[in-house]
């Protein structure tokens, strides 16, 4: 299916630049590996290497990282994660970044499950007639 090859791609590339740009976070190790992960399954994903099931275990991983990283208090994702004044890390601002970059991974895997199953049943569907 061309749409699940091209998302496949897109959120690919997507994952890797997001991963690229964690050299400045306060901690870089963690969300290069759990952006690299998210590209390696969009890329298997995108060309039906993956099964379905990874991509669900992943999706509720995805999901809880979206709660344990959801910040005391929502102040927004801003322009910046550090007070003007003062330099100090803004850490809700940090935790709504991070929340909500893993809830796009989710929605990454979530999509890949549903064209998957979406796809077979259209695949069916047409060759029945």
């Amino acid at each position: 299916m061309l749409l699940k090859k091209t998302l496949g791609v897109i959120f690919g590339i997507l994952f890797l630049s997001f991963a690229a740009f964690q050299y400045n976070d306060p901690d870089p190790l963690i969300w290069v590996t759990i952006y690299l992960i998210a590209a390696v399954l969009s890329f298997a994903a995108g060309f039906g290497r993956v099964s379905n099931a990874v991509l669900a275990v992943a999706c509720v991983v995805y999901i809880g990282g979206v709660v344990y990283w959801w910040p005391e208090r929502f102040e927004g994702v801003g322009d910046s994660m550090r007070d003007a004044a003062t330099g100090a890390l803004l850490v809700n601002v940090e935790e709504g970044r991070e929340s909500l970059g893993m809830a796009i991974c989710a929605a990454a895997m979530l999509t890949f499950i549903l064209l998957s199953r979406f796809g077979k049943t259209h695949e069916a569907n047409r060759t029945a007639l």
